[in-house]
């Protein structure tokens, strides 16, 4: 049987109103008790307050910060000249996205793309029609594997979107099925 550390961090434990009796959480909750602030904790049990991290006031992005249609239109450019990677980030803000941070236009691409982690997409490039693509291709193994949140592919801690994504690639490929968009180098 796997050790109690890797067992741990193969779930991480501390939703409301999870299974108590499970080990890992019952560690967890006891953790929390002894080096969390107070506040951010529900008492009874160690798990977390989610209303601690909710905010406490609403702020409205200024017009200038607000993200549009014309802003979507420029980061597919920018995705299609310089593709998804650390280094395209500058080269779109200062061609098409001005004004803009290097995390938020990631933030932006990932969501554009539908996926959370944009590590496998290092190198890849393609144009409106093949992020939207690939967005509907992440969001079907998203819902197939319960890993989409927020519009978003977001891996769980068993990895099943990750064992999805190489069984759809491998069935892909042995079909012939090119996939959308292009990588302009390897990762």
């Amino acid at each position: 049987s796997p050790s109690m550390a890797a067992t741990m961090m193969a779930t991480p434990p501390g939703t409301p109103g999870a299974d108590i009796s499970d080990p890992r959480v019952a560690w967890a909750n006891a953790t929390r008790l002894a080096v969390t602030r107070p506040d951010a904790l529900n008492a009874n049990d160690g798990s977390l307050n989610q209303q601690f991290f909710k905010p406490k006031k609403v702020v409205f992005a200024t017009e200038k910060a607000k993200w549009g249609h014309t802003d979507w239109q420029n980061l597919y450019k920018g995705i299609e000249k310089f593709g998804i990677d650390p280094s395209s980030w500058r080269k779109i803000i200062d061609t098409y996205c001005p004004n803009r941070e290097v995390l938020f236009i990631r933030i932006k691409a990932s969501r554009a793309i539908g996926s959370q982690g944009l590590n496998r997409y290092h190198g890849w490039i393609g144009n409106k029609a093949d992020v939207l693509a690939e967005y509907e291709r992440n969001k079907q193994i998203g819902l197939a594997t319960g890993c989409w949140k927020g519009g978003i592919l977001v891996e769980n801690d068993h990895k099943h979107a990750e064992a999805a994504i190489k069984k759809r690639d491998a069935e892909e490929a042995a079909a012939g099925v090119e996939p959308p968009g292009k990588r302009i180098k390897l990762h």
